[in-house]
């Protein structure tokens, strides 16, 4: 695909048809839609691609950490490097976000759930109408992911016991259990169970990476139909860094990384429809800094309000059965509290750690939940950089940490001789929020308000949180939404 060079001022620009930043779910979703449009689509990437080999040593693990598993050495004890995970940190609260072609489905659990009619009303008010998204946007994104819960066979095998124990505690304990689809070819699940494929999901690999090429990430499902097409162009380790109007098209400056994390030099951009998709962190960070910077002046005063995490909060069990706890992944197994007496709550157990304590076992889950969006991103001239702010002794957050403590107490009480060990919000998974839909973009596609052309299609849209669930499948189904009315009303230039 020819990408026309322009000179505007003093900088040469390359033309492009239409462009996106991003390549996780919505980055993914934006250009196979687009390009089965008809569109030429060029897709802005910070990371690299990771191309799973037969090998099996694509990614870093748990058991050998190195810079493959880190953002510039950000979350954990590695060399700099452009690997899979960020930690970003805010003021008050830090989030993982995921980096490289596929996004955050690269180092994601992979869990789809649609949440329920009440509590999606409760997350999104009337910006959003339930009936159209269960009519309609998710089961198109069901069918483009392609989650699946984990098979009784899988589940009933050595490597899942500390999925079947959850299950039996929290039966114990009155709640009630869910299997949510999971991004995961459970074929090669047991091609690893049998020896015959590189053993990776069943020692609980997922946070960096699977090795087996079990996890169905968005650059091997979604984006990979896109680049069929042959109308999509990816280019990885290009950092968006600035965004701003120049006549009829936005011009995009990008940072050009080395693997290592250096920068060797810019590039810019210029489409008159460009399509943000870089999470809710980075997508609202770089309208922020437009528009503190004068670059898009017009954008309104609800851009970088209005952000969330989704209720992340994750917990550390001590006192369960002692199977190995690098055992069956990803999460796959959940419970539901909804009667919570202080929050609505979905528990997601997952692989944990080495028990703190010797000789008694662990259970971990992450515990996802109604979040009112309290954050806030802010502009630091010192910095010349967006920040997170989230107020960590608000109320909001402690009726969190009410409800996360009342459904572990009840786990522990229905299961004698467990215990509570850990439990934080310190560091969330699921950003959301910062550009919300309706009110710092239309309703219906996500275009900014002020700026035609300029679409936010991302989890920068959700007000906080997703109806008590993880958010990917609501972050896919919206990015469809928003691209296909926006291509119904006619793109720029079309």
């Amino acid at each position: 695909m020819a990408i026309a060079p322009a000179v505007m001022g003093a900088a040469t620009v390359e033309v492009v048809d239409t462009l996106i930043v991003g390549s996780g779910y919505a980055g993914a979703v934006a250009a196979y839609r687009l390009a089965n449009a008809g569109r030429n689509v060029v897709v802005l990437e910070r990371g690299q691609r990771w191309t799973v080999k037969p090998a099996g040593d694509t990614f870093a693990t748990a058991r050998n950490i190195d810079g493959r598993a880190s953002w510039l050495g950000t979350g954990v004890p590695a060399p700099r490097y452009t690997g899979v995970l960020e930690l970003f940190a805010g003021n008050g609260i830090s989030v993982y976000t995921g980096a490289g072609v596929g996004g955050g489905s690269l180092v994601n659990n992979g869990i789809t759930m649609q949440p329920t009619r009440n509590l999606f009303t409760t997350s999104f008010g009337n910006l959003l109408g339930y009936d159209e998204m269960q009519n309609c946007w998710y089961p198109r994104a069901q069918a483009l992911l392609g989650a699946t819960p984990i098979p009784d066979d899988v589940l009933n095998s050595p490597w899942y016991a500390s999925a079947r124990d959850f299950q039996r505690e929290a039966v114990r304990a009155g709640l009630p259990i869910v299997k949510p689809g999971v991004l995961v070819d459970w074929n090669v699940v047991r091609q690893e169970i049998a020896g015959t494929a590189v053993r990776s999901t069943i020692l609980g690999d997922s946070a960096f990476g699977i090795n087996s090429g079990a996890k169905l990430s968005v650059d091997r499902t979604v984006l990979a139909g896109a680049e069929a097409t042959g109308r999509v162009s990816v280019l990885t380790l290009h950092q968006v860094r600035g965004i701003t109007r120049s006549g009829d098209s936005y011009v995009v400056t990008c940072d050009l990384l080395t693997e290592g994390g250096d920068v060797r030099g810019t590039a810019q951009f210029a489409a008159r429809n460009v399509f943000l998709a870089a999470g809710s962190v980075h997508t609202t960070r770089l309208l922020v800094r437009a528009k503190a910077r004068g670059d898009l002046p017009r954008l309104n005063q609800h851009v970088g309000g209005q952000w969330g995490n989704s209720g992340d909060w994750e917990y550390v069990r001590i006192g369960t059965q002692p199977y190995p706890p690098s055992t069956g992944g990803p999460a796959n197994i959940g419970a539901t509290d909804y009667a919570n007496p202080y929050n609505p709550v979905t528990l997601l157990t997952f692989p944990a750690s080495p028990s703190p304590v010797e000789g008694r076992g662990i259970s971990a889950a992450i515990v996802t939940q109604i979040c009112p969006p309290i954050g806030s991103f802010s502009y630091n001239a010192a910095t010349d950089a967006a920040e997170l702010n989230w107020p960590a002794g608000d109320p909001v957050a402690i009726r969190m940490a009410n409800a996360t403590n009342d459904v572990v107490g009840r786990l522990n009480t229905a299961n004698p001789g467990t215990e509570l060990y850990w439990s934080s919000y310190a560091h969330a998974s699921h950003a959301l929020g910062g550009v919300v839909l309706g009110r710092a973009t239309r309703p219906d596609d996500g275009g900014v308000l002020g700026y035609n052309g300029l679409y936010v299609i991302d989890s920068a849209l959700i007000p906080g949180s997703t109806g008590a669930v993880p958010p990917s499948l609501t972050v896919t189904a919206l990015a469809d939404r928003c691209v296909t009315n926006a291509l119904g009303k006619g793109l720029a230039g079309g």
